[in-house]
């Protein structure tokens, strides 16, 4: 019979917080299976529920970071106009 080890994201080496930090998920689920003697499963569902609060953060997309109307009209008006001018050209007799 097997000893059975209880141990919640709260409980993890500080080694296996720096790295989900880093964000080498990998890393620290090799980490954590190695200090705590662990399955691969149990090891990354620990890691998988300490990157939620842990992991580095995700960016927010900015509004300014999205191309303006001007923008998108300027460049559908730009190849309108290629396009014309190409059947201009190739449809003259």
């Amino acid at each position: 019979m097997s000893s059975e080890i209880v141990i919640t994201e709260h409980d993890l080496p500080s080694a296996v917080i720096s790295a989900i930090k880093k964000g080498r998920r990998v890393e620290a689920i090799k980490i954590l299976r190695e200090s705590k003697d662990m399955g691969l499963a149990n090891a990354k569902v620990l890691v998988d529920r300490a990157w939620r609060t842990h992991g580095p953060a995700k960016p927010i997309p900015s509004f300014a970071d999205q191309p303006s109307g001007l923008t998108v009209i300027a460049k559908s008006l730009g190849m309108f106009l290629v396009i014309l001018a190409a059947y201009y050209f190739l449809t003259k007799p």
